[in-house]
């Protein structure tokens, strides 16, 4: 059984989105990243430019809530590679998160990103993410679907908070072993998801 839920339609016009794809998974071209995989497939088809970013390889620290966004002229007073993904989100249109799901929740190398989105909400802020699209993607070995709530809500939450639209979502739930992503229909949703937009 699987959920996919497209909450967003196609638009009317042949605007070409700019889609940053945040891959949340350290293992390489495991069940999340093929989702990811298909997704980018489908928006490439319809003519989206798809940008990957592999989280698991960059070093990006927790936010200490020192309030000082901006005060260095860019978004975060702290210095790693955090800097490189807000260049992205400033110039995307769609943000995708392509997670597995790790104690109900995000997975530790997809969690700095959200808290690291402090700066676009300071007074100062001078880039804004709030309109854009916002895609989860997300894989579980768990059989039940209900084990994606928590991060189901946080996903909804946080995109209320950051005022960013969401396009769609994924769960795919009895998805562990690598290539497991194959059966069940999950990689021509995403694609579909992908061409939707």
């Amino acid at each position: 059984m699987y959920v996919c839920r497209v909450l967003m339609t196609r638009r009317e016009d042949s605007y070409m989105f700019k889609i940053i794809t945040l891959l949340g998974s350290p293992r390489r071209n495991g069940n999340s990243e093929q989702l990811a995989a298909a997704f980018a497939k489908g928006a490439s088809a319809s003519g989206h430019a798809v940008q990957t970013i592999r989280v698991h390889t960059l070093k990006i620290g927790g936010c200490i809530d020192c309030r000082r966004c901006w005060m260095n002229g860019s978004h975060c007073f702290l210095h790693d590679d955090m800097t490189g993904i807000y260049g992205a989100l400033d110039a995307a249109d769609v943000f995708v998160f392509a997670v597995p799901l790790y104690f109900y929740s995000w997975p530790s190398q997809i969690k700095p990103v959200w808290d690291r989105l402090l700066p676009y909400f300071s007074p100062d802020a001078k880039a804004d993410i709030r309109g854009k699209r916002a895609v989860l993607l997300a894989v579980a070995g768990d059989e039940s679907p209900s084990c994606f709530d928590g991060l189901r809500k946080s996903f909804e939450l946080a995109c209320w908070y950051c005022k960013l639209e969401i396009a769609g979502e994924i769960f795919a739930n009895g998805v562990y072993a690598v290539g497991d992503i194959s059966s069940g229909g999950w990689l021509s949703e995403a694609e579909a998801l992908g061409r939707s937009l």
